[in-house]
């Protein structure tokens, strides 16, 4: 990773929308949770070098902005935004089944077991809505740990044109730059 441009060959000022999967770090509660804890299945990082990434410098002047948060870190996740010089303009929720999708998943939690993941929406500039028809829902099963729903694409590209960038990925669909440790880990799973 480059210390002056840290996103390898992702073009600057160029997307119209990107999806970001932030790898917060946070305390558990107790040691029982260790297993549950990001930090157990991959590299995670402070909120400031969260922050301290150039995000904004891979924005066309029109863009917007995905931003995955569980609920605990929904005001991190809001100044994160901030910092990176988008402004929130609204939410998203994916409401996760369990794996087998006849019930609920359930996930760890401060108060309640989670069943449920959050997307905020943040934009530079005037980035123009292609569809008014999509809800802010996404309904699917949990897969391996902190994996999206292959859904988040589809809301994405419904919602606002490209070009898109991934960062952090996990997994590359075509037509999507994918930036990150991990980019590619899936790829043979969705084939």
């Amino acid at each position: 990773m480059s210390a002056i441009w840290p996103f390898g060959t992702m073009r600057p000022m160029s997307y119209g929308a990107l999806l970001v999967d932030p790898p917060w770090r946070f305390a558990n509660y107790s040691a029982k949770g260790e297993t549950k804890n990001p930090s157990a299945h991959y590299s995670c990082m402070s909120l400031e070098d969260i922050a301290a990434l150039p995000v904004a410098h891979l924005a066309a002047p029109d863009c917007a902005l995905f931003m995955w948060a569980t609920a605990p870190l929904l005001p991190q996740g809001c100044d994160l935004m901030q910092a990176w010089g988008f402004t929130f303009k609204s939410a998203a929720a994916w409401a996760k089944q369990s794996s087998t999708g006849q019930a609920w998943a359930f996930g760890t939690g401060y108060v309640f077991r989670s069943a449920a993941e959050f997307i905020l929406v943040g934009t530079i500039g005037k980035p123009k809505v292609r569809s008014r028809s999509i809800r802010n829902l996404i309904v699917a099963p949990v897969r391996e740990h902190s994996r999206k729903p292959e859904a988040q694409y589809e809301m994405v590209e419904a919602l606002y044109a490209g070009p898109y960038a991934e960062i952090f990925s996990r997994n590359t669909r075509p037509g999507w730059d994918a930036w990150g440790d991990e980019a590619g880990k899936f790829d043979e799973d969705a084939a």
